[in-house]
């Protein structure tokens, strides 16, 4: 009975510090990640200064590119998501209020941010998905033009603490932690302009500035994000929805089969346009069918 106890207790002490050293692997790894300084070339974005272009970004952040998903709805910034497990993710103050960043950040600040995920310090930015959102010159120029005429809001955040989860789905699983370590800096380019008069390529480019594939993946098959991971959306998953169908699944979050469509897909998205919803779906039916539907679309 004492060797049984012995050999219990040494195989305990090995599995206690086996997942100790994984932990520490986990923590090494990812403070050089958050450490690593960036060197990127910053694109020439003309800022506008009309009341047009002020409107298309405002309409850009909170409804295509969902800004305000994280960064609040007057872009103030809040803590996301805060727990052991996780840690605490912070998103930013937008603004040039007190603790914002709109008073620190030059226009280019804001576009390196935003095309490479790369913040004034050189350093990647944290929890903001920059490699999943493509933006045109016009309409980048017009995001950052609506970022500097926000009111200044006087919020100052914590900053962010990353936990041991989060830590273990950064290494093990893609978590978007550090942006700037996923994009390659001397391919990024701004998405060229398309002809909006043509539904599917005015579609193509939603997708791209919406982020969609950040979640539904490259090829829009699913399974990316929180558990259970997003739908197909090409022709093997929704190709069978008519267009109105699909305005009604972004709108309502319910499915042609009657199923709900769960909370991670944010409802903003259902605030866009006829039209920009329309030609998503022009676009969606062009795509190459791959894979299947995922569990959450039978």
């Amino acid at each position: 009975m004492r060797a049984l106890l012995r050999w219990t207790a040494r195989i305990l002490f090995l599995l206690i510090a086996a997942l100790a050293g994984f932990v520490a692997y986990l923590y090494v790894v990812t403070n050089r990640q958050m450490a690593r300084e960036y060197d990127v070339k910053i694109p020439a974005v003309a800022i506008p200064t009309d009341a047009a272009s002020i409107d298309r970004g405002r309409y850009i952040a909170t409804r295509v590119s969902m800004c305000t998903e994280c960064h609040g709805a007057d872009l103030g910034g809040k803590v996301v998501e805060e727990n052991f497990a996780m840690g605490r993710l912070v998103a930013t103050n937008l603004t040039s209020g007190r603790g914002g960043l709109g008073a620190r950040y030059s226009n280019d600040d804001l576009i390196r941010a935003i095309v490479h995920g790369v913040r004034s310090d050189r350093r990647s930015v944290i929890f903001m998905p920059s490699s999943e959102f493509h933006f045109t010159e016009a309409d980048l120029g017009a995001l950052v033009a609506y970022m500097r005429s926000l009111p200044p809001v006087d919020r100052e955040l914590p900053s962010s603490s990353i936990g041991p989860m989060a830590r273990a789905l950064t290494v093990l699983a893609g978590f978007p932690l550090t942006a700037a370590s996923v994009i390659d800096h001397d391919r990024v380019a701004l998405e060229a302009e398309r002809d909006f008069a043509d539904p599917v390529a005015a579609g193509d480019k939603l997708v791209a500035m919406g982020g969609c594939r950040g979640c539904h993946g490259p090829t829009l098959v699913g399974g990316g994000g929180p558990p259970p991971g997003a739908s197909n959306i090409t022709p093997a998953g929704i190709g069978e929805w008519t267009r109105d169908q699909f305005v009604t699944a972004i709108r309502e979050h319910k499915r042609p089969n009657g199923t709900t469509i769960l909370e991670t897909m944010p409802r903003g998205y259902g605030q866009m346009s006829d039209a920009d919803l329309h030609n998503i779906h022009a676009y969606l039916r062009t795509v190459p069918a791959a894979g299947t539907k995922r569990p959450n679309q039978q």
